[in-house]
């Protein structure tokens, strides 16, 4: 008959629990960004927009509204819509009139866009300045395209570039040159890529969560380390410590899947991409979590106070990792500050090794003295 290892006795008593806090980051991450996404979603001000006209200016006005971060828009027909303004469902109403793509080409600007309004419509001088820019922005274009197109022909240059050629040069430069762009700052100079700033991070949020769970997993070291379980091992040819090491090793291997299912939920469900460069930083990451929990349930006797250790020190390592106030700024001028959290590590991309090394030297060292707790 095979004996049961002693790493799955306990296992199997607490199987719901592990699986629970291996699975408990996932979905509570999952919840938070989804919740997150409907309220910035329902923050959005809704406006109707009826495009009358099919020529290409036309359509790519009405991407280019729609593109907006700030705007809910809706297509719908103009008696409808102007139902929905009086009743209070919309902020405004846009219309692109029939012949907006004709008008523009021939550089006439009155009567492109027509607006309504009702008494409650707060964002609609914002909106309409908005929208009228972008109409401009048309008519500005085709007015250079068609001085560009007069100079060629005045110049015997008529077959070097044709009218849509201008256009689309244009367009390629406005998107690949940041013309109206500008930095400002004191001391010393830096060029970067500025990126906007997120107002939740998923990967920050998965990372305060698992944080917690490590601490929650691993509190079987401290369940395990009780003076009346320890009299059983002076009757087993397995020291506390080699099933300590052992039991870190199981659990090490369950996060792990864990985190491959994570990676699943990152790209499929919270559309964030996932590359092979993520995959490596995210293990080390979850390695450093569960040496850290193990380490500390090493010092701890008391359930209670590990459990707030463990809260305590997700706040803390979340806030110091940038997941909730950006530290790109400060981490260029002081490189200190990559080494401050783990989560620094995780939401760079990088390894922890300052972290990894020294909770490893920690665990050797523990080992060493023969398991004995850390006074």
């Amino acid at each position: 008959m095979m004996r049961m290892p002693a790493q799955f006795i306990r296992l199997k008593k607490e199987w719901k629990s592990v699986i629970w806090w291996l699975l408990a980051p996932i979905l509570l991450t999952v919840v938070v960004m989804k919740t997150f996404g409907a309220l910035q979603e329902e923050s959005k001000v809704p406006i109707a927009l009826i495009v009358e006209d099919t020529s290409v200016l036309a359509l790519q006005l009405a991407q280019e509204i729609e593109k907006n971060e700030m705007l809910s828009v809706r297509y719908m027909e103009l008696d409808d819509a102007l139902h929905k303004l009086k009743q209070h469902e919309l902020d405004s109403v846009f219309v692109i009139r029939e012949g907006y793509g004709e008008s523009v080409l021939a550089n006439r600007r009155n009567g492109l866009i027509e607006a309504y309004s009702s008494n409650r419509s707060f964002a609609y001088p914002a909106i309409s300045e908005t929208i009228m820019s972008l109409a401009q922005q048309d008519v500005s274009r085709t007015k250079a395209a068609m001085v560009i197109r007069q100079l060629f022909i005045e110049y015997g240059m008529e077959d070097k570039w044709n009218y849509e050629e201008i256009i689309q040069r244009s367009e390629e430069k406005q998107r690949n040159e940041s013309l109206l762009k500008t930095s400002f700052s004191y001391g010393k100079q830096s060029e970067s890529d500025e990126k906007p700033l997120e107002l939740l991070n998923g990967r920050g949020i998965w990372a305060f969560f698992t944080i917690i769970a490590a601490f929650f997993l691993f509190d079987w070291m401290i369940k395990e380390s009780r003076p009346s379980m320890q009299v059983r091992w002076l009757y087993t040819s397995t020291s506390f410590k080699n099933h300590a090491v052992r039991m870190l090793g199981l659990y090490s291997l369950l996060t792990f899947l864990s985190d491959g299912l994570t990676l699943f939920v990152f790209h499929f469900v919270l559309q964030d991409p996932v590359t092979f460069s993520f995959i490596l930083p995210m293990l080390a990451f979850r390695m450093t979590l569960n040496l850290f929990a193990f380490l500390f349930a090493i010092v701890y006797r008391q359930l209670f106070m590990y459990y707030m250790t463990g809260i305590a020190a997700a706040l803390l390592l979340t806030v110091t990792g940038g997941a909730v106030v950006p530290l790109d700024a400060l981490s260029k001028r002081a490189q200190w500050v990559e080494i401050i959290s783990p989560v620094r590590s995780l939401m760079t991309t990088t390894v922890p090794i300052a972290w990894l090394s020294l909770l490893i030297l920690m665990l050797a060292a523990w080992m060493m003295k023969g398991g004995k707790r850390i006074a």
